[in-house]
């Protein structure tokens, strides 16, 4: 009898297990806000599972007592074991560090979990808090493999170069494409408070559906939208005051004769008794009494045209909000900056309003319209570059920058860089832009999306060039006026840019199983011309084209214009979160080639592996994600002006005809023509790890890649008595190799916020096959970096004549204290005492390697604090000119070129000081002369208050802050005395520089 009961209970208990397994359960899964399509929802401890539908519903057959796993990309995974309900609710918790690295790429959005190329972003949030004057430069440091080197700091000119993973091209724009919400545009005209986040596609994989235009990579700028909820209104308004980095000491007048009266003797200049002593008195004189101005001139040069500091002051008000059917932002901005010399100033106003239309369930209208206006000044002669200089290494001996008759000083023969700040005319150039760019999103089906896009953007320059020449005077007498005529020139320019894209996606989840299939149509086309007119002699100071000489009289003009046509696609699949796949492609066609070679493909293949997915990384609970990724394809460079294919015939020349031979007007073909020429085009490749551990608390990415570039346009020389410049031709190849390493952590504790990234990347640059042509200069070598720097070896200096006499030597005038080279090559035949062109070496690159950058931010009780530390640890510089050689150009001295060798101070750091005829063997290109431009730089600190809001609210202030920063306040580096090392320079004189602004604001920010 026990044994039937058992058989039954056991029958009974088998029966109700039956029973339970083919029970199924309903449910639904959310954020709180609205349901999630996609989420995974598996029984644990099987494979048995599904995934929620576009409406966020799932049904599974279940038994009690399982347990079901809820995981999603960007939300934390869910565990909710099964007891019996009929159907069931789960919420799901995001991942605050998931989310937070949505980011944006071509044409639509991902999250950087299931992103297969290299990308990287930041948000508006953070670069709007360095409070710079360009968007550029608040770039700098944010995300490795970007180079950003801010080369100047004149006022609407002081944008950063960028450069993504090297450089692309040897004749061909090196510098990335930039989308403004997906138009082309100049990323320094963009204001910063409206950017809601920039990413950057630094691989193929990413940038590939740019095709031909994304091969020195994309810059994606995204602004702001309103929001759903109440009309908030903002200000933000700051005052900075700026002041150069670094500039180089002169010396005084004393100094200055008493080296040129040095540099005589020991270049064996003969000196008459006579002339010594006059000099030595004006010396004695220049120590012991004060200039008078007509006797004795020691003019500051420097003091008298550079102001100690300049101003600048932004402001902008922001209104948004709107409601489910209708959200809108608005904001308008004002800036304006000063520059270190009079008549030189830049300003900015920016208008723009982003509005969202939801016209019915399934169809939303964008429109974006933007007005940008912008004026910068300069002095009528000399740039204002041009005039600091001046202002450095005039000497200060030949007049007072203001005579004591009233007229300004002679300076050298009339040219004057103080007279030439302050009232030489004026350079105004005005561009204005107006932005017009609407969308149309229809989501017709569930799933799928189409989009319609059109975007014209219209940018006017107005330039007016006067030139008012001023009168100068020496000693009483007046030598005339500089420069020797007036002149008006008035120009206008216009470009117009239209942009037209249709595009359709379409999604689905199937189980574990996700597709997305994006395709697009685009063209885009540009057309420009300019005109203008220019007079001389004008009377009784009215200065416009009316007047003046109508014999003087000249115009010109021009046009240009070009288009592209587009197909696009994209193809997305993921396999239960963990399987990544993508393939992109491009096909282009470009008018600036031939029918034949106008059309490009460019494809890109990419794959992911999240690792963190897999079930053998389950009990890992540290690692949040953990994700290999791997990427290939083709880019192409078609930036290489507008008509590069074709003969182009140019006015201006003359011939003689008839049997009077008289001269009259014509034209020429100055350049031969090769309609075969196609695409500049890339192979990258790129491999990659995300990873991330304790809830997002350290997050790490890293990347290596190979970029190699081939068909590169180039232009092989012709003999000179050709009389016509070469036609391109593809041939040239180079290579770009490196990698890149962002570590993040981040961290709060008992009410104390606080974070720091670290990014450091390196990029090595080869040139790989030039077809034989290596240039004279070396600038282009094959197995060496595109513009490396080729010089001399040396050896210290020539200690006395037998020193000289066993030495080689670079020319005959070499004497004790003079720069000692040594010999490189040898062979039979070859004088060992004779240094030449084949003695020269590859001495560096001047493209930045082993670029760092310090990101630390805290917060605490309304106080918050960031600091920002950037540096290179690897550039080559070669300093020319007045920058480097003592009295170049008729120039005075710098403090730190007084330290020159004599036979008590052999380790000077710079030769025997001879007049400049006589030292052109000592600054040569050599590695004497080629510094290190390694720094390391506090690049931005920011210290800031939030009041309180039980006291703003008193006064109906949502938030007010307060806030003090301040921009390259520290550097630290072995360059050049005075100089700095981020900063470009050249010139026709060399060692030409605008300095770096070194900046502190005071500032404040409210919303209402």
């Amino acid at each position: 009898m026990k044994r039937v009961f058992t058989l039954i209970l056991f029958l009974l208990i088998r029966s109700a297990s039956l029973f339970a397994q083919d029970f199924t359960l309903t449910g639904t899964v959310s954020d709180k806000a609205e349901p999630l399509p996609g989420v995974s929802v598996v029984v644990k401890g099987t494979t048995k599972g599904t995934a929620t539908d576009v409406n966020g519903k799932f049904s599974l057959n279940v038994t009690p007592g399982d347990e079901l796993v809820f995981s999603f990309i960007g939300y934390k995974t869910q565990v909710v074991p099964y007891t019996n309900q009929k159907q069931l609710a789960v919420n799901l918790e995001p991942n605050a560090f998931e989310l937070q690295e949505t980011v944006v790429v071509g044409y639509a959005t991902q999250k950087k979990a299931t992103l297969t190329g290299a990308v990287s972003s930041v948000s508006g949030e953070v670069l709007n808090q360095r409070k710079v004057a360009s968007l550029s430069t608040a770039l700098q440091g944010t995300m490795p493999g970007v180079t950003v080197q801010q080369t100047s700091g004149q006022p609407g000119a002081d944008g950063s170069n960028i450069r993504i993973r090297g450089i692309g091209s040897i004749n061909s724009s090196t510098y990335p494409l930039v989308l403004v919400d997906g138009v082309e545009m100049d990323i320094n005209q963009v204001d910063a408070n409206i950017v809601e986040s920039v990413s950057v596609l630094k691989d193929a994989a990413s940038a590939s559906i740019y095709g031909s235009r994304a091969a020195n990579g994309v810059i994606l700028i995204t602004t702001k939208r309103g929001k759903e909820g109440g009309i908030t209104t903002s200000y933000s308004g700051s005052a900075t005051v700026q002041r150069p980095t670094n500039m180089p000491n002169v010396v005084r007048a004393w100094q200055y004769l008493e080296a040129e009266l040095k540099s005589f003797d020991n270049a064996g200049v003969s000196v008459s008794p006579a002339q010594r002593e006059q000099q030595t008195k004006l010396i004695e004189d220049q120590k012991n009494l004060e200039p008078d101005n007509w006797n004795r001139y020691d003019t500051d040069w420097k003091k008298e045209t550079l102001k100690d500091y300049a101003l600048l002051h932004q402001h902008n008000v922001s209104v948004g909000g709107g409601t489910e059917k209708l959200r809108m932002f608005g904001s308008g901005s004002y800036l304006t900056q000063d520059g270190l010399i009079p008549n030189n100033s830049f300003n900015r106003t920016n208008i723009q309003v982003n509005t969202d239309a939801k016209i019915t369930s399934w169809l939303k209208a964008g429109l974006i319209t933007g007005v940008r206006e912008s004026n910068t000044l300069a002095p009528g002669v000399s740039s204002p570059k041009s005039i600091i200089n001046k202002a450095l290494y005039m000497l200060p001996t030949l007049s007072a920058a203001r005579e004591l008759d009233g007229n300004w000083g002679y300076g050298k023969n009339g040219d004057n860089p103080t007279a030439q700040a302050y009232a030489s005319g004026e350079n105004k150039n005005k561009s204005s832009e107006i932005l017009i760019n609407g969308t149309l999103t229809a989501t017709p089906l569930a799933g799928l999306e189409l989009v319609t896009q059109y975007s014209r953007r219209n940018v006017t320059g107005r330039s007016r060039s006067l030139v008012t020449p001023y009168t100068t005077s020496l000693k009483g007498q007046v030598l005339g006026i500089y420069p020797a005529e007036d002149g008006l020139t008035e120009g206008w320019s216009q470009t117009v840019q239209n942009n037209f894209r249709t595009q359709a996606s379409y999604e689905k989840d199937l189980g574990k199983h996700y597709a997305k299939v994006l395709a697009g149509f685009q063209t885009e086309e540009s057309e420009f011309s300019s005109f203008f007119g220019a007079k001389q002699g004008f009377e009784l100071g009215r200065y416009y084209l009316g007047n003046g000489d109508g014999a003087t009289a000249t115009s010109g003009g021009g046009a240009s214009a070009w288009a592209l046509m587009s197909g696009y696609a994209r193809l997305n699949y993921t396999f239960d979160d963990k399987y990544l796949l993508e393939v992109n492609g491009r096909y282009d066609g470009s008018s600036r080639f031939v029918a034949k070679n106008r059309w490009g493909f460019f494809p890109s293949v990419s794959s992911g592996w999240v690792i963190s997915r897999e079930s053998f990384m389950e009990n890992i609970s540290k690692l949040d994600l953990l994700k290999v990724r791997a990427s290939y394809g083709l880019l192409g460079n078609q930036n290489i002006g507008n008509y590069p294919y074709t003969a182009t015939i140019n006015p201006g020349y003359g011939y003689y005809l008839g049997d009077n031979k008289e001269l009259v007007p014509g034209v020429a073909q100055t350049e031969l023509e090769n309609s075969n020429i196609g695409w500049e085009q890339s192979k990258q490749f790129n491999v990659g790890v995300d990873a991330a551990l304790w809830r997002g608390k350290l997050s790490l990415t890293a990347d290596y890649y190979i970029k190699s570039v081939y068909d590169m346009l180039m232009k092989f020389p012709l003999p000179y008595y050709a009389g016509i410049s070469p036609a391109f031709t593809n041939a040239g190849d180079m290579r770009n190799n490196g990698w890149e390493i962002s570590l993040t952590h981040r961290n709060e504790i008992n009410g104390f916020s606080y974070g720091a990234t670290v990014t450091l990347s390196d990029n090595q640059n080869e040139i790989t096959n030039l077809n034989g042509l290596n240039s004279q200069d070396r600038t282009m070598v094959e197995g060496y970096p595109n513009q490396g720097i080729w010089g001399y070896l040396t050896d210290g200096y020539y200690r006395d004549w037998d020193d000289v006499a066993a030495s080689p030597k670079l020319g005959t005038s070499a004497r004790p204290g003079f720069v000692k080279y040594k010999k490189i090559y040898q062979a039979d035949g070859v004088n060992p005492l004779l240094i030449d062109s084949r003695d020269l070496v590859y001495l560096g690159d001047p493209f930045p390697h082993y670029e760092y950058s310090l990101n630390l931010n805290a917060g605490w009780k309304g106080f918050d604090f960031t600091t920002f530390i950037q540096g290179v640890g690897k550039r080559s510089t070669f300093m020319s000119g007045v920058g480097l050689k003592p009295f170049a150009n008729g120039s005075n001295l710098f403090e730190h070129q007084l330290d020159s060798w004599t036979p008590e101070n052999q380790n000077a750091e710079y030769p025997l000081l001879v007049p400049e005829a006589n030292s052109s063997d000592n600054f040569v290109r050599s590695d004497k002369w080629v510094r290190d431009g390694a720094y390391a730089r506090l690049k931005n600190v920011v210290l800031g208050y939030t009041i309180p809001k039980a006291l703003t609210q008193r006064v109906k202030v949502e938030s007010f802050r307060v806030y003090v920063s301040g921009q390259n306040l520290f550097t630290r580096s072995n360059f050049f005395e005075g100089y700095d090392p981020e900063v470009s320079y050249g010139g026709g004189v060399g060692g030409e520089f605008y300095p770096i602004m070194q900046t502190y604001t005071l500032g404040v920010d409210l919303k209402f």
